[in-house]
């Protein structure tokens, strides 16, 4: 998700009760919600290493731990307790991943022993109505002095809309998966969200040369435009740029690659 986003849920759960039970722990909250995205530093070495530690190991069952103890023993230094401040890096933090893993992008959870991504596809990469109730959240609570039943109030509205959002991802499918049974050869499809309208979503299906592109409306069906983009035919130009670095990585962080080779003079 965006980095407002893991910004706004690091300060609502500050706000539900930590920030009165230890010292710092809004930083803390704060940090730890993004700090799993340190892992953009790897870009420094180039768009391969971007891509193949993008959501890596800081995104995991392994390394969402490791971090919240290195931020815990930072933040010491300031609150004087460790495993309180502990306790809320790793609650902040948990909800890095989880929110990463609604969008398109996934999360790669089981590195470093298993490289599968897993995708949500509920969520837009933005979601301004997610911001909007935590932002909204935090205003009232400050403004009216309730701010823990504010951030509560929020939290659980968030979670609301989410629910909400996979009954009609579930619609969508339904939709999409109507669409499938009249066009032969498709052998993999998934639906994905747009930003505004939680009823809209895009569907891509996949025939063995061409992805095939639909708007689908959970309530109101797969629309008739159809994009056709051809996936690209294998020869030794694709083979060769396959297996270079660059392509290498872009393959393993890619969910519908296509290829198209152009002739110079």
């Amino acid at each position: 998700m965006f980095n407002s986003t893991h910004t706004l849920a690091g300060f609502s759960i500050a706000r539900t009760g930590f920030d009165g039970w230890v010292p710092y722990a809004t930083v803390t909250a704060v940090i730890a919600a993004n700090l799993p995205d340190i892992e953009i530093l790897s870009g420094l070495r180039g768009t391969a290493a971007y891509l193949d530690n993008h959501r890596g190991i800081t995104h995991t069952f392994v390394g969402v731990p490791v971090l919240a103890l290195i931020l815990a023993a930072v933040m010491y230094y300031f609150s004087g307790h460790f495993w309180k401040t502990f306790a809320v890096s790793f609650v902040a933090m948990c909800t890095h991943p989880v929110l990463d893993y609604l969008n398109t992008y996934g999360v790669r959870p089981f590195l470093p022993f298993d490289r599968t991504w897993y995708y949500g596809d509920l969520l837009f990469i933005f979601d301004p109505y997610v911001d909007s109730i935590l932002l909204l959240g935090l205003v009232a609570g400050a403004l009216f002095n309730r701010r823990r039943a504010m951030a509560w109030l929020s939290l659980v509205l968030v979670i609301g809309y989410i629910g909400a959002r996979i009954e009609l991802r579930s619609l969508a499918a339904g939709q999409m998966e109507g669409f499938i049974a009249k066009t032969p050869g498709i052998d993999q499809w998934v639906v994905f969200p747009t930003m505004l309208n939680p009823f809209a979503w895009e569907g891509i299906a996949g025939t063995k040369t061409e992805w095939l592109k639909v708007n689908v409306n959970s309530l109101g069906g797969v629309g008739d435009e159809v994009v056709r983009i051809p996936r690209g035919a294998a020869n030794d130009i694709v083979k060769r740029a396959s297996e270079s670095e660059s392509g290498a990585a872009l393959l393993r962080f890619a969910r519908f690659p296509t290829f198209q080779v152009d002739g110079l003079e």
